[in-house]
């Protein structure tokens, strides 16, 4: 069901929280970027967006600040606001980052990995498997990132949910080419290698198996151009 981004005209309820709509314009903004509606290096049209969503401009700057924080778009002095684009360099080092960030996790909390937690390992990737096969990526990736927080949550850093949640978000809400069932089908594989690794109680193997293939730019570089709309 599309989402409705105009607040309702209604005489009888109380104005609109500014907190409401920056959350509003933030959201549509996301969706085309997402959809493709949006396209990376494009300067966004602010007066027909805050037209669109019947806004002012205070919450569209409070969601387009907010958005570049995270990564999406530039502010540009004089010029306006300009979305950026996701570029090999990006992924490369996204996946360095993401990549020494799990495996620092796994190497501090593994000791605290139980029999449960290898349970829900295996459930977990179980329904990624199901998911995949009927298609259903938008819950397929919320429940990949499930898998990955099992262990993540054991940490004691409180930064590493709001270190990785950006490079996530930049990582899987662009517009995309197509999905490709051979590339998660891989990432699946190295779940069930990871898993019997933590039920083996082998923290080198689990390790490496993070390191040198789950998020390695290298190994995956040939799913890129497919997956990510860049030449």
């Amino acid at each position: 069901m599309k989402r409705s981004y105009a607040p309702r005209q209604q005489d009888a309820s109380p104005a609109p929280r500014q907190d409401s709509l920056r959350e509003q314009v933030y959201q549509y903004l996301k969706d085309a970027m997402s959809e493709g509606t949006l396209r990376y290096g494009e300067f966004l049209d602010q007066d027909i967006i805050c037209e669109r969503l019947n806004v002012s401009k205070t919450p569209l700057r409070d969601a387009l600040i907010r958005l570049e924080a995270e990564g999406f778009v530039s502010i540009l002095p004089r010029k306006g606001v300009q979305i950026n684009p996701i570029t090999p360099e990006f992924i490369r080092s996204a996946y360095q980052i993401i990549g020494a960030i799990e495996v620092d996790c796994l190497n501090e909390v593994f000791e605290k990995l139980t029999p449960r937690h290898v349970e829900e390992f295996e459930a977990s990737n179980e329904r990624q498997w199901n998911l995949l096969k009927d298609e259903n990526y938008v819950e397929y990736y919320e429940e990949n990132i499930r898998f990955h927080n099992i262990f993540l949550n054991l940490s004691s850093n409180t930064l590493l949910d709001q270190t990785l949640i950006y490079l996530r978000r930049r990582l899987y809400d662009f517009p995309r080419r197509s999905y490709s069932y051979e590339w998660e089908a891989f990432n699946l594989e190295t779940h069930r290698r990871f898993i019997d690794s933590v039920r083996y109680g082998n923290k080198a193997a689990a390790m490496s198996i993070f390191r040198i293939e789950h998020w390695s730019f290298d190994v995956h570089k040939k799913f890129f151009k497919l997956y990510y709309d860049f030449d």
